[in-house]
Parts: structure tokens; sequence; C-alpha cells
């Protein structure tokens, strides 16, 4: 992908977030409000949050895919808030199908401008994916480790020349996981159960340790070599 390219789709990218969360804040701005003015009590401002249209979840939906197709915009915050907002199940399909369809999208792109990926810190990383004797193990762990630029994976998907299906089930598998948690830390978060959050937070952190499988799969590839 030629420079041009990347800096059309991101300007385009950006500037859909942009127009997206102008109308979230339109939307909400009002539930906001009221928030720092401490006018609402708890139950009250959920019941607010969660009764503001259905089509507001197509929006965080539409956020996430964006965001999770252009590389470095943290969805994290949109994800929790999500959780917040629809609450735990709910929010979870938001993440999920947003998660999916941006990377999809990501994917789609990068076949339609290929270009040889430059070297980096997480290259490497990259090529124990490509290595492993389980490559779609590889690639689910490699979409379910928040650390690992979503990216790189993309990459290696498309140097696996998956087809569409195993590609839909490698970041459907290793979304879950995310999707779950930040929709669940989000529900839980508004009740103020920071126990629970604080559980969430630690798997999360524990989804790092994967990494640790990617490395011992590839090290039985190199062993039968």
């Amino acid at each position: 992908m030629k420079l041009r390219h990347k800096i059309f789709f991101i300007t385009i990218g950006l500037l859909a977030l942009i127009i997206l969360f102008a109308i979230l804040w339109l939307n909400y701005r009002n539930v906001v409000i009221n928030v720092f003015n401490y006018t609402l009590d708890r139950k009250t401002l959920i019941n607010l949050l969660r009764h503001q249209g259905k089509h507001n979840a197509v929006l965080f939906m539409a956020v996430i895919a964006i965001g999770s197709a252009i590389p470095g915009v943290p969805i994290a915050a949109v994800a929790i808030l999500s959780g917040v907002l629809f609450g735990r199940w709910i929010g979870f399909g938001i993440n999920i199908s947003g998660i999916v369809i941006g990377n999809l999208l990501a994917i789609n792109i990068l076949e339609s401008f290929p270009h040889k990926i430059k070297p980096s810190r997480f290259r490497y990383l990259t090529d124990k994916l490509k290595n492993m004797h389980h490559p779609r193990i590889g690639l689910s762990i490699g979409y379910a480790i928040p650390m690992l630029p979503t990216l790189l994976v993309n990459y290696a998907s498309l140097e696996l020349k998956m087809s569409l299906k195993n590609k839909i089930l490698c970041i459907l598998i290793g979304s879950l996981p995310v999707s779950f948690l930040y929709a669940f830390g989000g529900d839980e978060l508004i009740f103020g159960n920071t126990k629970a959050v604080i559980i969430a937070v630690v798997i999360l952190l524990l989804l790092f340790g994967l990494c640790e499988v990617i490395r011992r799969d590839q090290r039985i590839v190199t062993a039968r070599k």
C-alpha cells in the first residue's frame, strides 16, 4: 500500500469517526450534562443511559468497526462504554460485531492495496504466528492479545492465504474474550462493582500470557524441522 493510499483511507476513517462521535454527543449530551451537575441518582442515570434508542447501538458498532480498521486507534474505551450504556450482553454483541467487521474491512483494504510490511519490534510475533504448527490457533490468539497490533495479525492472515470462513472464525474466536471483558467491565462499572472490574482487568492482563503459547507452538515447528 502506497503512502497516498494510507493517508486517504486513514483520513476517511478519521472523518467518519469524528462524524459518528458528533452524533453520539448530540444523543447523549443531556445525560452527560446531568451527570456533571450531579442531578441524577444511580438508578435514574442507568435507566436514562440505557433508553436512548436502539439506533445508538448501530452507531457504537460502526465506531468500533472503523476504529478496529485504523491502526493505532484505541477502541477499548468505546468497547467499555458499550457495556456501560447497553449492558454486558448487548454490549458484548456490539463489541464482537464491530471488531469482526472492522478487521475484515482492514484485511480487504490490505488485500486490495498490497505491499511488503516494514520491519518493526512486533514483526517477530507476526512471523511466529505464521510459523506455528497450528496457524489458525495462532491467529486467534493474535486477535485476543490487546498489546499486539491487529494490523500485523491481519497481514499474517493475508500471508497465510486463508479462506474468508477461516478468517472470520479466527477473528471471532480471538475477539470473544476481550469483547466480553470490555462489556462486562463496563456493565459492572456503572453499578459500582469495583471488585468485578478488577477481576476483569486481571483476566485481561493474563491474555498477554498467550504470547507464550505462540512461542511454544513455534518451537515445536522448529524442532520438527
